[in-house]
């Protein structure tokens, strides 16, 4: 499989890696056989979080296995507080069982709030330092869905690579590509299928080669969609004429009810949370459904409180019709449980 450059850390990795979060919904077995499968593939770069369910462990079984030297982990911890953050990252080492991580990441930095207290004295950015300092950690990067705050942190200077949601339902980050490359920044693409809403995989992974310096990392659960995107990939190519013309007619259907979770709908005045309620369908189908389930209850709960301001819709810059979304995830909630 082609190798693509991760910026400037000098890390080559596999042109597609491997997204982490739906190995949780998996047996212990089931999980090593896949991650397995996806090695001897020639896949070598591999994406987890400190809070993906069971993720970090099944990784370190199947890794035990393998040739570390040959791959490259990364993953990440969403703690602002930095000696908590310092703790996960040793916690994930363990449970990875490895002596360091190729890449460390700030989970979900959303908002210029965040990003501040990652950036403080004492704060995640400094313990990441330290522990790249003494070896544990050798490259430090971020993750975001807000647009606007990626370019800053792009151009900071402080971070190695970034990872951003982009697929062709949500190609609002394609223009930061280029400029990730040109300052030596690696480019991660999260949710090539638009947390599950894209159901064509190889248009997805079709559109995301039309970049060839980005590293897409779709989320793999079975050994076929394992073999669907290592197709595609032994021979990359842009998408054709029609097949663009196939995305421009599912992004204009998906595009009006699908978040993007950038955040500025953030301050509710009933204090819900629009785009962790939005997200949900994603979270049921990625994550284990209890886990789900436990994650989601308290905030479907909340969507009664709306009282149909409509602040959430003037900020959209999306325009979508978040009440009746809102509405319509707590009925898909409610109903999804009952399943259980």
């Amino acid at each position: 499989m082609r190798q693509v450059a991760l910026g400037k850390t000098g890390l080559a990795v596999s042109a597609v890696g491997f997204g982490g979060i739906p190995i949780g919904r998996l047996t212990d077995e089931q999980a090593v056989n896949v991650i397995t499968a996806a090695i001897d593939a020639g896949i070598t770069f591999f994406d987890t979080a400190y809070s993906y369910p069971e993720s970090e462990p099944r990784l370190g079984m199947a890794l035990r296995r393998r040739d570390r030297d040959r791959l490259v982990l990364a993953t990440k911890d969403g703690s602002t507080d930095g000696a908590l953050f310092a703790r996960h990252v040793e916690e994930s080492l363990r449970r990875l069982g490895t002596e360091h991580l190729d890449l460390v990441q700030f989970h979900n930095v959303a908002d210029r709030e965040t990003w501040q207290a990652v950036m403080a004295p004492g704060g995640p950015y400094e313990a990441a330092c330290r522990l790249r300092d003494r070896g544990a950690v050798r490259h430090i990067g971020v993750t975001s869905h807000s647009i606007d705050l990626a370019a800053e942190m792009i151009d900071s200077g402080c971070f190695e690579t970034v990872q951003l949601p982009l697929n062709f339902v949500a190609p609002e980050a394609a223009p930061l590509v280029d400029r990730a490359a040109s300052r030596g920044v690696g480019f991660i693409a999260m949710k090539p299928f638009a947390g599950g809403m894209i159901e064509h995989g190889d248009l997805a992974l079709r559109y995301l080669q039309q970049f060839p310096s980005i590293v897409p990392i779709p989320g793999i659960e079975t050994l076929d969609e394992l073999a669907a995107a290592v197709r595609l990939y032994e021979a990359p190519r842009p998408p054709t004429l029609d097949e663009r013309r196939r995305m421009d007619d599912l992004a204009a259907e998906i595009g009006n009810v699908f978040c993007r979770a950038c955040g500025y709908c953030r301050g509710c005045p009933q204090e819900i949370a629009i785009p962790m309620i939005l997200r949900g369908r994603s979270f049921a189908r990625r994550m284990p459904a209890a886990a789900a389930e436990r994650a989601l209850r308290r905030h479907m709960a909340r969507v009664d409180r709306c009282t149909q301001c409509r602040q959430c819709v003037r900020q959209c810059p999306y325009h979508l019709d978040v009440p009746t979304l809102l509405r319509d995830a707590r009925d898909w909630f409610n109903q999804w449980t009952q399943t259980l």
